[in-house]
């Protein structure tokens, strides 16, 4: 039995223009307020799949494409703003989500936790005015070495992120984005490569991004993100687990039906109009069979926060190894 089977959502949805929501629910989302979900999108975690069913699939709050562009707009079901099949305007007020594809990158490409929060009413003003907002966070999370395994293989074909700003502490260091090689990418680098320098911004990328980092003096101590500080390193991954904490969902990508029934559970009444299905490793998995043991070994030791991340949030007592139970014990790896 799901949490949000006592829900009765044919009286939640009295037309496909005025939504009311669940205001008695254990859990709301309301969508006509000031509720505002902001997605931190961490690198190869699953995150462009659910940014686009965010502003695709979800029922009665679909959003309204922008032409020519990958934007879409998402107005607040019961907002006084103009409401045209093809807006002009990528960016209008009564926005319920910030995101990727909803407002674009306003806060840098893949904005972090440290970014985000210095960042997001700022934009969210210009754009709608001065107000009043909730910001409910979340995320998505991945296997530790698998992630990383990912972030290679996309890096391999060329992808950089050169443009993220990581600004902390008043200061952008973007020159961090590039250290490890020369030239415009990093195409057709090899595993053993990619894991030998130290610089490289895929170690523990999901904690660094939850984490505050002003809490360890932003950058100063990652210049060799292979031998952090120990007391830093603890900092840094107590603050990545607090702030899980304190976002309304995460999901892990390993475990799409649970991240679903959660997300369902956590705004209602959103409810997704598709199902979930098994996340495909196929990529990732295909490349770990010819990685040698010892690399695998090294990956997994280079990334143990993010490893230890992961653990701590699908054991979460309100988290996944609950509600798991609820569902299917199968699930469990």
């Amino acid at each position: 039995m799901t949490p949000d089977t006592d829900v009765d959502y044919e009286l939640l949805y009295r037309d496909e223009d005025e939504i009311i929501d669940g205001v008695h629910s254990v859990n709301t989302f309301d969508s006509n307020g000031t509720d505002t979900m902001v997605f931190l999108h961490i690198q190869k975690t699953g995150g462009t799949t659910l940014g686009t069913r965010l502003v695709n699939h979800i029922e009665h709050h679909k959003c309204i494409k922008v032409p020519e562009t990958k934007r879409w707009q998402c107005l607040r079901p019961l907002a006084n703003a103009p409401r045209t099949p093809e807006p002009k305007q990528m960016n209008v007020p009564h926005t319920w989500l910030f995101s990727r594809y909803s407002t674009g990158w306003l806060c840098g490409l893949h904005a972090d936790w440290t970014e985000l929060q210095g960042c997001v009413d700022e934009k969210l003003d210009e754009i709608a005015g001065k107000k009043d907002r909730n910001l409910l966070y979340i995320t998505n999370l991945r296997n530790a070495t698998m992630r990383f395994i990912s972030e290679w293989k996309h890096v391999q074909r060329g992808a950089t992120w050169s443009g993220s700003t990581l600004t902390c502490g008043g200061e952008q260091h973007t020159n961090l984005t590039t250290q490890c090689f020369d030239g415009p990418d990093w195409t057709n680098v090899t595993l053993a490569d990619f894991t030998a320098c130290n610089h490289n911004l895929a170690f523990n990328r999901q904690t660094r991004m939850i984490a505050d980092l002003n809490e360890i003096d932003c950058y100063k101590h990652l210049g060799d993100l292979t031998h952090i500080p120990e007391n830093i390193e603890r900092k840094m991954l107590e603050s990545a687990k607090k702030n899980l904490v304190k976002m309304r969902w995460f999901g892990l990508i390993e475990f799409q039906l649970a991240s679903k029934e959660l997300f369902e559970y956590a705004f209602q009444p959103l409810r997704f109009d598709i199902e979930f299905e098994k996340w495909d490793d196929t990529h990732s998995s295909a490349a770990i069979q010819d990685i040698p043991q010892k690399l695998i070994d090294e990956i997994a030791r280079l990334n143990h926060l993010d490893a230890e991340l992961y653990a701590f949030a699908r054991d979460l007592p309100i988290g996944f190894r609950h509600f798991l139970t609820l569902i299917d014990l199968s699930f469990f790896p």
